[in-house]
């Protein structure tokens, strides 16, 4: 805390408008820091009347309000890498790879060279600590929203200047804090904003080939084919409805293959694995062969355990104690020591 007699620590918040970054500014400024706001301009549809909204509840909050224009970075580094993935069989990540290319990267260093603040700011639901000398992302007090998944490729050096207000602060407690504000209900994005409420298939279909969305085999487990589908592109991991393949078993699709836009179906147990690789991981501290991790492989999937068995600076091999359900290529692999976060990457 810091008296009338010293000069305030400034700090720039990365402000969606959502309630989760509105309760950041207002328990930043209950600590008496100089509370400065970002904005990300992306190129979204409906964006200059965000933008109002936003400048408003700033007005209110009494807080400067500059909005950073990210559009070409936000477009190479997260909405083509997006339909890259879906054209190469994978299920992409987005919030993961913003957070790690924009929000704490280019927004960061705009907050902490340009803005000439001391710390930067977010609203996520994370907490760090520090070991030895290094930085770590672990579990927060509200651990029901916690995001430290999505934040696990961001790698040690990103939390140095870094706070999160509600490490420790209660969803409960958030409402309290916000509920006279505007946009005070609105909540902060988990999902692929750009689609802005558009279906998936019809984005994918703006930007893809045509060829992507033609009919194509269905196989088995062995490879023969069973049947016709829409398109590989459409479909999922663990998708059981809308194949149009009629069995008097239940059938899920545990491969897809755009290229040769071919769909594999199976029973349950197929979709199953015993083991996990994940490729340009983010060591937040050394791995060794034969470290048992909880492990986690979407943000809602359970924890399973998994022993690791190779790791080189290029990817992690894991074995499960137990099978693992739905282990979906293109995902983030997140390996947990206890609660802290000690290496992630894209699940191949």
């Amino acid at each position: 805390m810091y008296n009338g007699t010293m000069s305030k620590k400034r700090v720039v918040v990365g402000l969606s408008g959502g309630k989760d970054s509105t309760a950041a500014i207002v328990l930043l400024k209950e600590q008496n820091y100089e509370v400065h706001a970002l904005t990300m301009k992306l190129g979204l549809d409906g964006e200059e009347e965000r933008f109002e909204k936003i400048k408003a509840l700033t007005e209110i909050l009494n807080v400067p309000f500059k909005i950073i224009d990210v559009r070409q970075a936000f477009k190479e580094e997260v909405i083509d890498y997006f339909i890259d993935a879906y054209a190469h069989s994978l299920t992409p990540n987005p919030c993961v790879v913003c957070n790690k290319k924009i929000k704490f990267n280019l927004l960061m260093k705009e907050a902490l060279q340009k803005e000439e603040a001391d710390v930067y700011a977010t609203g996520h639901y994370a907490r760090k600590i520090r070991i030895n000398g290094d930085f770590f992302l672990t579990e927060p007090g509200e651990r029901n929203k916690s995001q430290i998944y999505f934040l696990s490729m961001i790698g040690n050096q990103a939390l140095e200047h870094v706070l999160f207000p509600l490490s420790s602060i209660s969803l409960a407690r958030v409402q309290e804090i916000v509920k006279d504000f505007p946009l005070a209900h609105e909540e902060e994005s988990q999902d692929a904003c750009f689609l802005h409420d558009r279906d998936l298939v019809a984005f994918l279909k703006s930007h893809l080939h045509s060829r992507y969305f033609q009919e194509g085999d269905i196989l088995d487990v062995n490879g023969h084919k069973i049947g016709r589908h829409k398109g590989a592109v459409y479909f999922t991991i663990g998708q059981r409805r809308g194949t149009r393949f009629s069995s008097d078993r239940k059938c899920y699709v545990i491969k897809k293959d755009v290229k040769n836009n071919t769909i594999t179906l199976g029973e349950e147990k197929d979709l199953y694995s015993h083991s996990v690789s994940v490729i340009k991981p983010v060591f937040w501290r050394q791995i060794r062969v034969g470290e048992v991790f909880k492990t986690k492989f979407r943000y809602m999937s359970p924890f399973y355990e998994a022993t690791v068995r190779e790791v080189s600076p290029h990817f992690i091999t894991a074995e499960f104690a137990k099978p693992a359900k739905s282990v979906t290529p293109g995902q983030i692999g997140a390996f947990y020591d206890n609660d802290i976060i000690a290496a992630a990457g894209f699940i191949r």
